[in-house]
């Protein structure tokens, strides 16, 4: 008997500029459920804020660049712009939490690795799951940099492009999977935890 074909409707969009890709406030905040942290929190490339505003709402003392200002009046909490690659490699707090641009020419590793660099405390990314399963990556920055844990986040969530959001776009079913990659500087057992972070309902 032949099974019914079911219409995919995952929403396909243009791409966002400067990679601003929105996740939702609930994966941030589930993060925080799970993650404790020693020290304030820096989203290094904040967007609208999700993340720092979960950080807060979890009890964290958070602050927020990103390479453009997309506040039409500034909260207390963002801290100015900033080229986050390219800038003067000053750690603003132990702690980054964020949601890299992850389609720039220099990738979200390229933001892993920056972060890791000036980073005393945790570093943890929101990426594709696709990211974790590099050949490159693989022989790369995750035998130089094996994390602590990655949480995959279930179930799906959707992190259209700002813009759209912006202009009244609403987001729908994701089309990938994602997950947090974290490390923790104080770890160094080198063993890499895989865990499973349901977002419903955070």
């Amino acid at each position: 008997m032949a099974r019914a074909v079911k219409n995919k409707q995952a929403h396909v969009w243009e791409r966002g500029e400067h990679d601003w890709y929105v996740e939702p406030s609930h994966a941030s905040a589930a993060l925080f459920r799970v993650e404790e942290f020693d020290g304030a929190i820096w989203d290094s490339s904040c967007g609208k804020g999700n993340i720092v505003y979960s950080a807060i709402a979890a009890g964290h003392e958070a602050i927020g660049t990103d390479i453009v200002c997309r506040f039409p009046v500034e909260p207390a909490w963002f801290v100015g712009e900033q080229d986050f690659l390219n800038g003067d490699g000053r750690a603003l707090a132990p702690n980054i939490v964020m949601n890299p641009p992850f389609y720039r020419a220099e990738g979200a590793e390229a933001f892993i690795r920056k972060a890791l660099s000036i980073c005393s405390g945790k570093v943890c990314a929101f990426v594709d799951i696709r990211f974790v399963a590099g050949a490159e990556r693989a022989k790369g920055l995750f035998t130089q940099f094996p994390p602590t844990r990655i949480w995959i986040v279930h179930p799906r969530v959707s992190c259209p492009p700002g813009e759209y959001l912006e202009a009244g776009g609403k987001a729908g079913n994701g089309s990938s999977d994602w997950c947090w990659l974290v490390w923790d500087r104080e770890d160094i057992s080198g063993r890499t935890e895989l865990k499973w972070l349901n977002v419903k309902g955070a």
